[in-house]
Formats: C-alpha cells, structure tokens, sequence
C-alpha cells in the first residue's frame, strides 16, 4: 500500500506540474479565468475555476500507463475508471462509459467486490448506460458489506427514483431531513422535491448545494457547472427566465462545453421567439454533442427563421442520430418527444413510449406517453398515462399543458382549465408554440358555455 501511495504521490505532482508549465492554452485560461484580481484582491472562489477538462486525456493516459505498469492495482484501476467518467461526462463519448464500466469491474474484482468507491463508479457508469437495474444491483450488492454508508444510499435513492419508485425514494432519502455539507446528497434531495411538488423547496435546496460546489475551487469544472445547469432548469419552470438565463451563463463560464447549458439557453431563447440566439446556442452546443433535442431546438428555430434549406440538413442529421440512439437506446425518450411534438413517425413514437415505461417508470415517462397516445387518438391510454404523470403534482408546465389538452379532447372542461392554467401560472413562456396554443385553448374554453351551464340557464 505504502508503493501504490508513493506512486500516486508522485503522479498527483506530475500532473499539478503539466497543468502549471506544460499547457500554455491551460496557462492562458489559468490567467485570464482563475486568477483575476480586482481592485479588492482576489475575486470569491465562486469566480475561479479550475479548468481539469483540458487535461483530462492526458491525466487519463498517465493513469493507463500506471496501471498497465501495475495491473493489480486496485486503487490505480479506480482511479482510471473515474476519470473515464470525468471524460464522459464532459466529452459524452459512450466509449469512456464502457471503459470506465471495464475499469472499475476489474477493481471491484481484486477486492472481491467490498470496494465501495469502485462500486460508486460502475453503478454511475451504468446508471448513465440507462441500465437501471444493473445500477441498483451494484449498489444493494455494495450496501451488503457497508449498509451505513449514506454516499451508496442516496446513490440508491437517485436511481430508485430514476425508476419511478417514489415511496422507496422517499424512504430512503428520510435520513437526510436537513441541508447537509454533502451537495451531492441536497442535489439528490431537491431533484425528489422537484418531481412530487415542492419546487420552490427544492430550488433552495439546489441552490445552496451550488454555492457549496463553488466554494472550493478545486471542484471539477464540469461538476460545478452541473449544479448551475439543474439550478437554471429549476428558474426556468418556475418562470424565472432572466435568472435562468444567467445560471446557464454561469455554467458555460465554469465549463465552456457544457451541452446541458447550451441546450437550456436554447430552449429559453426558443420560448422567447429570440430565435437567432436560440440558433447560436444550438450549433454550439451540437458543436460538442449533437442532442436530439439541441437538434430540435436548432431545426425550430430555422424554420422561424426561414432557413428551409437548413430545415432539411437538420432533420436530416437528427434522423441520423435517432439512428444512432435507437441503437444504444440512451434517448429514447427524446426521439419520441420529439416525433410527437413535429407530427411525425407517430405509431414509432408511441411504440418508444411504451417501450421507455417498462424500462423507466417515471414521472417524465409517463408524460411521454401520454403525449405519444393522445397524438395517435388513443384517449383512453393517455389519460391512464397522464394520470400518473400528475399523481405527485410536479410543478412543470409542460406536464400540465399535455394534462390539459388531453382532458379537452376527452370533454373534461373543468379539469382541461385548470391545468392549462396552472402550466401558464409556473411559466407563461413555457414553451415556443404550446404556451400560445394554452392560452388560446383557454380563451376558447371560457367563450362556450358548459353543457350544464347552458342546460341550467334553459
């Protein structure tokens, strides 16, 4: 053990050095991002940032050749395997997760399954594969050996969730009752708030667990940017859009390729009918990773533009990505979203849907496949679906326009208001075309007469 930490010492000292002296692009950033001094002194620690993401390949072939140097390294093999999830998670090459899935197996076999951070990594791995099962499996597996270890619990909790088990969740996260110095955990505990209702809890819940990401510089870039991202997605569907705008803002100061950012700014932009800067943001961000739904947010917003040539290469190019994603079945949720929302491939979008309920049973599937039956007159299916999709009373918009549109189409006025009311009431500029369509749909629900109404005044 004294070898692999002398080794490890070693290394940590040889990538510190090659980050300082090694990069002049590294050098640069470090100068103008990092270490800006204002008239005060140093800026916050919120305003540095350490910019790991441009090493990361090179720290990742030291880590190889250390372990191909130390095969049975445990420690060594765990180590590699974060960083290929570092890699993924910044870069979203699905190879990394296979790598990084590789990597932390091997360690977890050289310690016969007992070591907890490895068992972390490929539960995360496979969590981002959409292998939820297998997630959970590692992770009970995990807990038999350490079953107070509250990181393997709420890691537990997160995937639960994931699946659509909310009195599990719930049961689970009830040791973690208070804010606690473990951001992880508050993330975990507001994204449970977020879906069963208590949206404005759980946006100060993330919140602070951003600014305790922010408060150590030596965070991962891309990590502190996440918690901006989810605390912008939280702005946004309470309506919140200029205090949205400025989290994804933030996001892309601390990591300048995060697509998660650039995919909301695109959606707000397109909320707003700022069409060419939802273009911009869109074509940055399908720079890094081409989304489907960055590629959506790209080919609406040239189509309002006029660009029907552009329309055409786009479309073109999500298909090829549907492709692709039907493939690894990552996105299919998106895919059908985004069939149902342009017309198209409608029976496909429904068979995705039904597909991604017994897979992953939650809140945001079942919306889809509400959406996905409605659109193909299948009511009865839809309103089974939305029924789940609003048992909890999730606070978005979007969720409450399908409720409300369904519930139109199947003659429940009463119930078709109120929900098209409450999506306007969260956010007024929830969507680019559904929030005008809401609006609409309401004034004309409020110009005819009920048939009770009308039988009453007869």
């Amino acid at each position: 053990m004294d070898w692999h930490w002398q080794r490890l010492r070693q290394l940590f000292i040889w990538v510190c050095l090659l980050w300082i002296v090694g990069n002049p692009s590294a050098l640069a950033l470090t100068d103008k991002a990092s270490f800006s001094v204002s008239p005060s002194g140093l800026e916050k620690a919120s305003e540095l940032v350490f910019p790991d993401y441009l090493q990361r390949s090179q720290m990742i072939s030291t880590y190889e050749a250390e372990v191909r140097n130390a095969p049975d390294s445990f420690l060594l093999l765990r180590l590699l395997a974060g960083q290929y999830l570092k890699r993924f998670r910044e870069r979203a090459d699905v190879e990394d997760l296979l790598r990084a899935e590789q990597a932390s197996r091997q360690a977890l076999s050289l310690q016969n399954d007992r070591d907890r951070a490895s068992s972390m990594i490929l539960a995360s791995t496979l969590l981002s594969q959409h292998r939820f099962q297998a997630a959970l499996q590692v992770i009970t597996e995990a807990q038999k050996f350490a079953p107070d270890d509250s990181n393997l619990t709420a890691l537990s909790a997160s995937i639960q969730m994931e699946l659509g088990h909310y009195e599990t969740t719930e049961r689970l996260l009830k040791p973690f009752t208070q804010t606690t110095e473990n951001s992880g955990h508050n993330a975990i505990r507001a994204r449970y708030l977020e879906l069963t209702g208590d949206l404005a809890t759980a946006r100060d819940l993330l919140n602070s667990a951003m600014e305790q990401m922010d408060a150590f510089y030596s965070n991962s870039a891309e990590t502190r940017a996440w918690f901006h991202v989810r605390s912008g997605d939280l702005s946004f569907l309470a309506g919140e859009l200029p205090l949205a705008e400025q989290r994804y803002q933030e996001a892309l100061n601390l990591f300048p390729q995060d697509t998660a950012a650039l995919t909301g700014l695109a959606r707000l932009y397109a909320a707003q009918h700022r069409w060419q800067e939802a273009l911009d943001a869109a074509n940055r961000g399908i720079e890094w990773v081409p989304l489907l739904e960055t590629l959506a947010y790209k080919a609406d917003a040239q189509r309002a533009l006029g660009d029907a040539d552009g329309v055409v290469e786009t479309e073109g190019l999500i298909e090829v990505v549907a492709h692709l994603s039907k493939v690894q079945g990552i996105y299919d949720r998106a895919l059908a979203v985004y069939y149902v929302d342009h017309g198209i491939h409608l029976p496909e979008a429904l068979e995705i849907a039904r597909r991604e309920v017994l897979v992953r049973d939650d809140i945001y599937a079942e919306d889809t496949l509400a959406w996905a039956a409605a659109a193909n007159h299948r009511w009865k299916e839809a309103q089974q679906a939305v029924q789940q999709a609003t048992r909890l009373g999730t606070q978005d918009a979007l969720i409450h326009f399908h409720a409300g549109m369904i519930a139109k189409e199947c003659g429940d006025r009463p119930s078709a208001a109120r929900h098209l009311t409450q999506a306007l009431t969260l956010n007024p500029q929830f969507h680019h075309r559904y929030a005008d369509e809401a609006r609409q749909t309401l004034s004309n629900l409020a110009s005819v007469p009920s048939p009770s109404s009308t039988t009453s005044s007869l």
